[in-house]
């Protein structure tokens, strides 16, 4: 016996959901995120990095390199978090509660990390030679280019707080 083709029957199954956009997506992981207590860590986090960036700035209150310096510490809790968080939700929320809680805590401090110039300076340096020698970046903003004290201790000083500022953000874990 044969067959033709209007013989046989295709299953063609239920017919597939309609695919959801960016945007739904995004609201939908929003909503999870906030339903499983991850932007509630997110927010702690943030602000733990902000008490601890305020906090220690008594520790480098008379420097001349201050403002410099509370930049570079500045660029390296972003750093830290891009490296640290691979969504993008919960990378904003730890940055913005990361920046409210500095303007809180010290609006002056607030106003001198969000020098966009020298911050931008570290990112440019960063993706340009790709290690951790951030001492140049401040010899330079500190116009005291080459002096090699100064990079040597700013780059102490970026190896010190990325390790801080890294344990905090891998102390936090994420469902």
């Amino acid at each position: 016996m044969f067959y033709t083709d209007d013989d046989m029957k295709i299953y063609e199954g239920e017919p597939a959901p309609p695919e959801k956009t960016p945007g739904e997506e995004s609201a939908q992981q929003y909503v999870a995120h906030r339903e499983n207590g991850n932007l509630e860590k997110t927010r702690q986090m943030g602000e733990l990095l902000a008490q601890t960036l305020v906090g220690d700035s008594s520790r480098l209150a008379g420097d001349p390199c201050y403002r410099q310096k509370l930049v570079l510490l500045s660029f390296l809790v972003s750093d830290e978090l891009e490296a640290g968080l691979t969504d993008g939700i919960l990378l904003k929320s730890a940055a913005a509660a990361f920046r409210n809680k500095v303007e809180e805590l010290d609006p002056e401090i607030f106003a001198v990390i969000t020098d966009s110039t020298a911050f931008t300076l570290y990112i440019l340096h960063d993706r340009k030679v790709g290690d951790d020698q951030c001492g140049k970046v401040l010899a330079e903003l500190c116009e005291r280019d080459g002096d090699e004290d100064l990079i040597r201790e700013g780059n102490t000083l970026a190896e010190e707080y990325r390790a801080l500022f890294s344990g905090i953000i891998q102390s936090y874990t994420f469902k």
